[in-house]
Order: C-alpha cells, then sequence, then structure tokens
C-alpha cells in the first residue's frame, strides 16, 4: 500500500511497486523504477525506496499510551525525537560515501503522512536473509548470502566499511546489527542504520555516552539494540569505536547460527546486565571456541579479540582482524580485486581475468550472476571504447562474461548480456579482437537468444566476416573452427537460407581458399549437409559438384575426403543420367591420380563399381518393364499407346441383353371370349384387319430371295437374314391407323414349349446348306409380316433378339395352309417393334 498522494519529486520521478519487498524497521522498502524514457541503461536501473508512515507511527504511540495527545509538549518532543532518529538516518548516508555504505540516490523527503528517500536497490537486509523459517534459509541457502564465500565477503565488506567509519569519519556505529546491514543486488553488503551515529570529538578516541530513558513500550528504532551492543556502554557509558568491534563479533555469531545465542535482554537494561553476566560465566568456565562452537574454525580465534571485556584486549584497529587466514582465501581475495578491476592496467585486468577463468567454477552461481557479471559486463563496454582495444582483454572478458550467461535463463541472457554483445559498436570491435571466442561460444549463444536474432545478429555477420572479410593472420583457424560448426549452423538456417546463403558461401571459400586444411572442412561440410539432407539434389547436382571439376589440387588427402562425399551423393541424387554425367566422371578423374597409393585407388575403384552396377541394375530393369520383343515390332504403336491393360467393367443389364433366351417383353396372356375356331387363345380380326392383310402379290414380292437385301442377325430381318429391306422399310411407312390393330395373342403353353425347344440341325446349318421346304407354293404363299419362313418355323429356330416370343407361330398348325391364322397384321408388327 502507498501511503502519500502528493506529487512529490520521488513519486514523480519513480513508479513504485504495488507492495513492500521488504521491511526494514521502521522503513517499508519498495522496489521502484525511474519513470524516464531515456535508453541509458543506468536511468531505468531499479532503486529501492524507503517509506516511513508517520500516521502509522503517531497512532502506535495513541494506541500504546505511550502518549496522550499530539498537542502535549513533552508528547511533541517524542514525537519529534523519532523523526530526528530517521532524519539522521538518511543525512549520514549523503555524507558517508563509500563502496559499503548504502548509497543514496535521493534525499529526505517530509511530508504531512510520510517520509521517503531512494537508495541503490537492495534485495533485503541480514535480518530478512537469516531469521526466516528453515525452509526458506534453505531455498535462500541455494548459492546466494548462505554461502560460506559470500558470508566472507559480506564480513569483510563490513569491516571495510567500519574502518572507513572509524578512521576517515571519526564516528561510531553503535547500531551494528542484522536490520543495519543491506544486500544490493550484486551480493555486496551495504551498512545502513546511521540514526544513532555519533561522531568523536576532535582529538579524542573517547566520548561519554548516556541512555535516554524511554518507556520499554517505544519503538525499537528509537534505542540502541542492547542484544548487539557492547558491555562498556552499558557499564560504563563509555563510548568509544571497539563499542563496534564486539557488535560485530556478536554479528557473526548471527550469521553463523541464524539467532544471538549470546545475548537476550529484551532491550533492559537490567536484563542485558544480567545477561552478560551470565555470558561471561560460560566464557571463563568453558571457552570461546566451545561457545562460539558454529563460527568457522579459521575465524574463531578473532572472536575474543573483537569480544573481550578488556578493551585493550581488543584489536586496536578494525582492519587488523584481514590479517587472519579466514580473509586470505583465494577465492576472497579474487573478490576484493574485482572491485578494484576498473582502475586497473590492462596488463593487470590480463592476469586477473586469467585467474578467474580458472577459479570461476568454485564460485556460488548467484554470487556469479550478481557480482562478476555486472563488474565483467561495464569493463567490456569500456575495453570497447578504447581507441587501440586490447583484444586479449576483450576476448578474455567476453570469454568470462558468455561462461556466466550459460546459468543465465534466456530472459535474463536477453535482458542483460545480448545487447551488450549485439551493440553494432561493440559487435565489430569483438569480431575483430574476439572472432575465435564467439565461434567457440555458438552453442550457448544459440541457447540463449532467440533463433531469429541469434541469426540476423551474431551468426550471419560472424559468418560473412570469417569466410569473406577477415584478414586477420589466424584467418585459416578461424575459418577451420567455424567450418567445425556445420552442425549448427545447418540447424539454425532454413532450407531457403541455406540454398541461397550457406551453400554459396562454402562454395566461394572452396574455390578460392589457398589453405588444404579449408578445403578438406570445406568438403566435410557439403558431405554433412547431403547426409542431413539440407540440400536438395538440384542443388547438389548444379552447385556443388561443378567445383570440383574445377579443382585442380590432387592431394591424396582432399581427394580422399572427396571421395567419401562422392560416395553418398546417389542417396540424394537418383537420376541415372546425372550420374553418368557428373559424378562417374569426377570418379574416374579423381582415381587415375597418380597421387593415390594403390589401397587409395582401389576404395575408387570399389565406389565407381558400385555405383556402375547399381545404375545398371536400375537401367535394365526399366528397360524390362517398357521393353520391345523382335516380334513386337507390328504390336509395338499398340503397347505404347495401351499401356498396362486395365480390367473392364461389365454392365449385367447389356451382357444380359445380348441373351436371346431373355425376352425383351414379357408375354401376357389374354383370355378371349371366344375362339374364332382357328386355335385357343388366337385374335379376332375385325374386317378393317382382313382388309389390310397382305395379298398373295405381296407375299409373292416378300419372297423374293436378293443377295443385295440381306441382313445381319441382330436387325430386323428373320433368323437367317433373308428378309427383304424393302419390306422393312414398308413396315416402317405404315400409315398411321394400322398402329391401332390388335396384336394377335398365342396359346398359354406357347411361351413354355419354346423355351423347351431347341434349335434344329437345320437352323444351325450354313446359309447354303439348308433343306429346301418340299412344297414349292410354300414361297408364294409366305407371310412377308411373319419373322421367318415355315419351314424354319418347322425346324424350331430361335427368334433374333429383341422380338417379343408372342411372334412365335402356333405349333398346333404345322401345315404351310396355316399361315392365315399365325399371320399377325402389320400394325401389330410395328407397335412391337
Amino acid at each position: 500500500m502507498v501511503f502519500w498522494t502528493s506529487k512529490s519529486g520521488i513519486s514523480s520521478k519513480y513508479s513504485l511497486s504495488s507492495s513492500p519487498t521488504f521491511a526494514a524497521e521502521p522503513w517499508s522498502v519498495y522496489t521502484g523504477r525511474p519513470k524516464s524514457s531515456s535508453s541509458n541503461s543506468a536511468s531505468n536501473s531499479k532503486v529501492s525506496v524507503f517509506i516511513f508512515d508517520k500516521k502509522q507511527y503517531e497512532h502506535y504511540l495513541l494506541t500504546y499510551g505511550i502518549i496522550r495527545s499530539k498537542s502535549s509538549s513533552s508528547d511533541k518532543q517524542l514525537l519529534q525525537e523519532g523523526y530526528e532518529i530517521l532524519r539522521n538516518q538518511v543525512s549520514n548516508l549523503a555524507k558517508l560515501k563509500h563502496p559499503n555504505i548504502l548509497t543514496l540516490v535521493e534525499p529526505l523527503e517530509e511530508h504531512s503522512k510520510n517520509f521517503m528517500f531512494v537508495t541503490e536497490y537492495v534485495t533485503g537486509s541480514l535480518e530478512t536473509f537469516f531469521k526466516g523459517e528453515e525452509e526458506d534459509e534453505e531455498d535462500f541457502l541455494q548459492g546466494h548470502i548462505k554461502n560460506d564465500i559470500v558470508i566472507q565477503r559480506g564480513i569483510l565488506q563490513m569491516i571495510t566499511g567500519l574502518d572507513f567509519i572509524h578512521n576517515i569519519a571519526k564516528s561510531v556505529h553503535l547500531d551494528i546489527q542484522p536490520k543495519s546491514v543491506f544486500i544490493n543486488g550484486n551480493s555486496d553488503w551495504k551498512i545502513s542504520g546511521l540514526g544513532h551515529l555519533v561522531k568523536l570529538p576532535e582529538g579524542s578516541d573517547t566520548k561519554e555516552y548516556l541512555f535516554s530513558q524511554y518507556d520499554p513500550r517505544t519503538p525499537a528504532f528509537m534505542m540502541l539494540n542492547l542484544d548487539f551492543a557492547a558491555p562498556e556502554i552499558v557499564f560504563e557509558n563509555l563510548l568509544t569505536c571497539k563499542n563496534d568491534y564486539f557488535s560485530l563479533g556478536l554479528l557473526i555469531n548471527f550469521l553463523y547460527n541464524g539467532q544471538n545465542v549470546a545475548l537476550k535482554t529484551e532491550n533492559s537494561i537490567s536484563q542485558y546486565k544480567s545477561e552478560y553476566t551470565s555470558f561471561e560465566r560460560k566464557v571463563n568456565s568453558r571457552s570461546w571456541d566451545s561457545v562460539f562452537l558454529k563460527v568457522p574454525p579459521k575465524l574463531r580465534p578473532c572472536i575474543p579479540k573483537l569480544m573481550n571485556r578488556d578493551l585493550y584486549a581488543r584489536y586496536d584497529n578494525i582492519t587488523d582482524i584481514l590479517e587472519s587466514d579466514f580473509f586470505n582465501d583465494p577465492l576472497v581475495k579474487t573478490l576484493n580485486f574485482l572491485d578494484e578491476l576498473p582502475a586497473k592496467s590492462n596488463e593487470e585486468r590480463l592476469v586477473f581475468l586469467d585467474g578467474l577463468a580458472e577459479l570461476l567454477p568454485q564460485f556460488p552461481t548467484a554470487l556469479l550472476q550478481r557480482k562478476f557479471l555486472p563488474i565483467l559486463a561495464d569493463l567490456l563496454e569500456l575495453l570497447c571504447q578504447d581507441k587501440t582495444p586490447d583484444a586479449r582483454c576483450i576476448s578474455k572478458d567476453l570469454n568470462i562474461l558468455i561462461k556466466i550467461g550459460r546459468t543465465l535463463s534466456q530472459l535474463t541472457f536477453q535482458e542483460r548480456l545480448y545487447p551488450l554483445i549485439t551493440n553494432k559498436k561493440n559487435f565489430i570491435i569483438l569480431l575483430e579482437t574476439s572472432a575465435l571466442t564467439l565461434i567457440e561460444n555458438l552453442p550457448v549463444l544459440k541457447e540463449k537468444v532467440k533463433n531469429s536474432n541469434f541469426i540476423e545478429h551474431i551468426l550471419s555477420p560472424l559468418l560473412k566476416y570469417v569466410f569473406e572479410g577477415c584478414t586477420d593472420e589466424n584467418v585459416i583457424v578461424l575459418q577451420e573452427q567455424l567450418l567445425g560448426q556445420i552442425s549448427l549452423i545447418l540447424e539454425s538456417y532454413d532450407f531457403p537460407a541455406i540454398k541461397n546463403f550457406i551453400v554459396p558461401l562454402l562454395s566461394k571459400l572452396f574455390t578460392k581458399t589457398t589453405s588444404l586444411t579449408v578445403k578438406i572442412s570445406c568438403v566435410s561440410c557439403f558431405t554433412k549437409m547431403v547426409e542431413q539432407k539440407a540440400i536438395d539434389a538440384y542443388i547438389c547436382a548444379e552447385e556443388i559438384l561443378p567445383i570440383f571439376k574445377t579443382m585442380k589440387t590432387r592431394d591424396a588427402r582432399i581427394l580422399f575426403k572427396a571421395l567419401q562425399l562422392f560416395e553418398r551423393v546417389p542417396q540424394l541424387i537418383t537420376d541415372e543420367v546425372v550420374l553418368v554425367e557428373s559424378l562417374l566422371p569426377l570418379l574416374w578423374s579423381y582415381s587415375m591420380s597418380s597421387t593415390l597409393n594403390k589401397a587409395q585407388y582401389s576404395q575408387f575403384v570399389n565406389v565407381i563399381n558400385t555405383l556402375s552396377t547399381d545404375i545398371q541394375k536400375k537401367h535394365t530393369s526399366r528397360l524390362n518393364e517398357g521393353s520391345l520383343e523382335p516380334g513386337d515390332t507390328p504390336n509395338a504403336f499398340k503397347k505404347i499407346i495401351e499401356g498396362q491393360p486395365t480390367a473392364k467393367k461389365v454392365d449385367p443389364e447389356n451382357e444380359a441383353s445380348k441373351n436371346v433366351s431373355i425376352p425383351v417383353i414379357q408375354p401376357i396372356k389374354k383370355t378371349t371370349p371366344s375362339g374364332n375356331g382357328n386355335g385357343n387363345g388366337s385374335s379376332i380380326l375385325t374386317p378393317q384387319d382382313k382388309r389390310t392383310t397382305s395379298s398373295p402379290m405381296t407375299q409373292r414380292r416378300g419372297a423374293v430371295n436378293s443377295p443385295s437385301a440381306s441382313y445381319n442377325s441382330v436387325g430386323r430381318g428373320g433368323a437367317n437374314g433373308n428378309t427383304s429391306p424393302n419390306v422393312s422399310a414398308r413396315r416402317l411407312q405404315s400409315p398411321p391407323m394400322a398402329q391401332s390393330r390388335t396384336v394377335p395373342q398365342n396359346d398359354g403353353d406357347t411361351f413354355s414349349k419354346f423355351m423347351a425347344s431347341s434349335p434344329s440341325a437345320a437352323s444351325l446349318a450354313p446359309r447354303g446348306q439348308q433343306t429346301a421346304p418340299s412344297n414349292a407354293t410354300s414361297k408364294t404363299k409366305l407371310d412377308v409380316h411373319s419373322p421367318m419362313s415355315p419351314s424354319k418355323q418347322q425346324t424350331g429356330s430361335t427368334l433374333p433378339p429383341g422380338f417379343s416370343i408372342s411372334l412365335q407361330p402356333s405349333r398346333k398348325d404345322s401345315t404351310p395352309n396355316s399361315s392365315s391364322n399365325n399371320s399377325i397384321s402389320n400394325g401389330a408388327l410395328d407397335s412391337l417393334i
């Protein structure tokens, strides 16, 4: 919750988090960012905004009866005493400028409802990190403040800060405790809580200190924390710099125990005296080592020299503790030198960076990310701005930065390192001085940078520089190293980019380079492309194979490497013509080189034979599939145009229509009132029907057998095709009135008899061999409307397809003279056909 509404300088310049990041009594600490839209990274860095709620403070005093009203002079004085302590905290921060003292960014602003000021970004205090639940401590222990090296350096930073306060500022802090030491974003420990700081008199190391008499219920920030107070200030009211030595010893014990097990005073002077007496007995009866058992062995000898009751038995100067073996650790010294790195010479930087690369794995990950990364990034920026950049320092620094970046998430790497590396000015310097470092760390860069950004701003410029624009004396080494990353390169680019960018780049390098090792590396890259099918057959045939035709060198090493490529080309190119015209000539040409030994020549021959055999088998197989035998010459055209025979679809209805035994029109049995005396079921002819019956002359004309009038068996003629076409024409031209004539009906058993009958030998005989009828007059009496002659009817000949069974002559009249009874009218036949 934000406690102010006025548009002060701080609230107008900074945007704050919605809730406090942590509390450092009596301040609530919020994370803030400048509202400035400037692109400068420094202006956009995080800060911490400390806010004190005056209304809440006053309400607390009134609620607990510490004051009765805000109007009385005594109550006002108490309120002002509290406000004065807060003002001293901020004003002393503004006065004391030191790397190990909290840095003030914005001075104190006083409003009717609150106090506020801005400092460098801090993540918490020692109290917040060491006084939580055990689970929280375990989580925080993972690579951060509770690591031994971090605590070692933190103690060292507090000692350095106190040295400045004691010997430069000539003051005593008096409030060294967990909540007055903050940890910034770089894991540096910063001293704060300067509200009770007292300046020593000029020329004196001591001063009398009188405790203010406060109600025990008074807020803790208004009094010294007696749990971390020195005994001489309580017992003798003696103020000296060595008061802070004793407080530092208790704080060290707190760091390794997670709580202060030495003194628990409840902020009462009488309770303090009792607690300290008990503590002194423990030390005298046991030992310092047993009381401070959890303190590291190398640090335990320092505790008596910090906390001895006798002031003269303590260190003369706070920096004397730095001579302990505890602070001679190489890691601690490395961290100390790291702070001074920007001010060192390039030679010193180079030596330091060389040693740091070996020690890097020993530092906790969080310390690398929070401490080393910002300092080394600033150093790289500084080195790139030099008029004559030091290639060795830049390369070493960049290598360490990328190694630390490997421990970052992709998002964090993108925010913190990617802009530094890909800055236009910086990247040009990095290409010229640290191209090899970039090549060696390409896998890390690909993993941590978005693929599109990686290709556009890192990989493509690096490829162009190394393969085309590099003039460095180590260019061959750079090219070999980068060609060795071909798998990563092919994985990064898509097919069009490989076709239009990578293949031309490698082809040009292969053609122009004079280095045999680079040529061999290029061939290995082409082989990898074929194996991974990163290119297609066209690119292989038109872009890659031609450059081997113009290759002049015949060194056995590159010829053998080329053989490995040629052996894999058929996996990509399956066209026998291309293989015969492009690949086999290369193989033969290379195999005949005098630089090859017998074993190498044999390998070439094996590849040639294998490839030739495969081509022959494929070509022979294809010829067999479409080959033309000598006897098939007349049918060659037919085979070509017909191709493979396909199964024909069968139409059941069409097939059934070709069977003459299946009637087209089903016979219908019709019962007549009475017969005509010519046979059962015969039609009754009306006088009109009788008039239309064909005359003997018509019959004689229809009986004329002319070869030109012969019909096919499937036509409208008779079964033997003897019906004259003129007769059929006359039938089609019958008068309309004839179509209303009644069709005579056969007997009911005619269809059954017809189906039971079989064709006679006479009906199946050839046309010229059929037996003539015995009665010569039958030719003149044959009815033209009958489908066949009487002789054919008698032999049982079947009807042609398409004719109804109702047209079958009655078998009851076996004589030719009965044609008048079996004949049908022209109209009836016309209605059927």
